[in-house]
């Protein structure tokens, strides 16, 4: 597992009971309860801390996994840093790898119910999963699994896969946007830019010279029409994303957050630090 980590704040319209420090604390939750409940899953933690972490929660992470220090300075650089940590750590093919972001909340049964999904024979096609899933009410049920279209940065991949997606997901994450979602598109075959997205793009910043305006149009075009042809994969090479209904873990930002008992599993969550 892959969790990282800034020590500052963005802008984001966050719940009253939003903080980092709770995110982590919920992860760490599911973190034991995988321990305690799949023991052979042997899970190994790194915390990926792009620049330094406050106190609180680097006490915690040294608690709970393997700090490891970067100076990545924005959030694409972490993420492709994470997804190449597949590659360098020589973990095994057939290995589930998870990247966490840290503004999210966990179920205690998390990481449980993903660790059997993956294993289930049904899944055996789904190279990626997701427990950010489906945006239906909770029902109090164990979640279904079932394909998905999207998600956001946060998902497990089987380490093979995703070694052999790496540079896909690089192209991806220069294509402008959110690039998560070009992602799972082109993943999965899909093409995830229209003509029209091809050639117009957001305007730059107030103030840009001309010339650096028309490169930057130039490359992003360029890029996004790579990614559109890199969605024509083989069919052997598509592939399935799986996410969980209810969904097992919500993003902590207002408009984005799942049907869920937050509330609840926030409180549960901060007890771990009293």
């Amino acid at each position: 597992m892959v969790y990282r980590s800034h020590g500052g704040e963005n802008a984001k319209d966050r719940p009253d009971w939003y903080s980092k420090l709770l995110g982590l604390q919920s992860f760490c939750l599911a973190v034991q309860a995988l321990r305690e409940q799949r023991p052979a899953a042997d899970p190994e933690v790194v915390f990926l801390n792009d620049g330094p972490i406050p106190p609180e929660r680097a006490d915690l992470m040294a608690l709970w996994g393997d700090p490891v220090t970067i100076h990545a300075g924005s959030n694409r650089r972490s993420y492709l840093t994470g997804v190449g940590l597949a590659r360098r750590r020589g973990w095994a093919a057939g290995d589930l790898v998870l990247l966490a972001e840290d503004d999210y909340l966990w179920r205690p049964e998390a990481l449980v119910s993903l660790v059997d999904a993956a294993a289930d024979p049904r899944a055996a096609g789904a190279d990626y999963l997701t427990p950010y899933g489906e945006a239906v009410p909770d029902d109090g049920l164990p979640a279904r699994w079932a394909p998905l279209e999207s998600t956001t940065s946060t998902f497990a991949a089987r380490v093979g896969a995703l070694r052999e997606d790496e540079r896909l997901l690089q192209l991806c994450a220069y294509s402008g946007g959110n690039f998560d979602h070009t992602t799972c598109l082109t993943l999965q075959g899909r093409a995830r830019f229209s003509p029209r997205e091809l050639v117009e793009h957001h305007p730059p910043a107030p103030g840009t010279p001309a010339w650096k305006a028309g490169a930057r149009a130039a490359y992003l075009t360029a890029l996004r029409t790579a990614v559109n042809l890199r969605s024509v994969r083989r069919p052997s090479r598509r592939r399935t994303l799986l996410g969980p209904a209810p969904a097992l873990a919500t993003h902590m930002e207002t408009g984005w957050i799942a049907p869920g008992p937050w509330e609840r599993v926030a409180a549960d969550a901060a007890a771990l630090g009293r």
